[in-house]
């Protein structure tokens, strides 16, 4: 086990170049210790961490014990969440949704995306979030995962209320329609009409349709999007409306 130790002792040492090739040369190797160092390099936000998530989820079903542990330091916590998405894994649900009421919103977001990419869909536990998420960003997030889980009408009420409120970012109200209209065609339609007279909800509206598709893609047809986001849609062979 010297080169493994090696490894750790080079993951440890702060040279961030050798650190780098310390977690890729990890990712490979299938021993507890090796897992635990990668654990270790899950700190932060920083790029070491980023490679560090993708080195650990390599592992597979034996990074899940190790991520959901590390979910009670509060300096990996990050980290562990976004290895449990990476995993993919149905059985990470039970951790994550012990976090979800994190007091960090950035931690929040990523249990979000982590408790979906595991294969959350209950109804209730979206819908409950949706209707008490106070930050915003956390809150489009949300709505941008309600498009693939039934809300309750409670959840579907909010998401109106924030998407006619006009100190609600644009982006947000945007997001908060398309929502509303995978559950409600009509309801999110007429919606969409009364909203598309701002400006800045219609150009954002128009992104997120472009974007994500939808049952609102005829009201955006005349409304020019974002030309950065209409690039990448193009670059991935998604047709914008109205195309043949």
């Amino acid at each position: 086990m010297a080169n493994l130790d090696a490894l750790i002792a080079a993951l440890r040492g702060g040279d961030s170049l050798a650190a780098s090739d310390a977690i890729r040369a990890l990712a490979e190797i299938d021993d507890d210790r090796a897992r635990a160092a990668l654990v270790e390099a899950l700190a932060g936000a920083g790029p070491l961490t980023a490679l560090a998530i993708q080195a650990l989820a390599r592992h597979g079903p034996k990074a899940q014990r190790f991520a959901a542990a590390a979910t009670s330091d509060p300096q990996r916590k990050l980290g562990a969440v976004a290895v449990m998405g990476q995993l993919g894994d149905l059985a990470c649900c039970v951790q994550l949704r012990r976090l979800i009421d994190e007091p960090d919103p950035l931690v929040r977001m990523t249990v979000a995306a982590s408790l979906y990419r595991c294969g959350e869909r209950g109804g209730d536990l979206w819908s409950s979030w949706i209707c008490r998420e106070n930050d915003l960003a956390v809150f489009a997030f949300l709505a941008a995962i309600a498009g693939g889980v039934q809300l309750t009408s409670a959840a579907l009420d909010h998401l109106e209320e924030q998407a006619v409120n006009a100190n609600t970012p644009a982006e947000v109200r945007a997001g908060a329609v398309w929502a509303i209209a995978q559950h409600d065609i009509d309801g999110g339609t007429a919606l969409a009409r009364r909203l598309l007279v701002d400006p800045g909800v219609a150009f954002a509206l128009s992104s997120v349709v472009r974007r994500r598709g939808g049952p609102l893609a005829l009201l955006i047809v005349a409304i020019r999007g974002d030309p950065a986001t209409d690039q990448i849609a193009d670059s991935i062979g998604l047709r914008h409306p109205g195309r043949g």
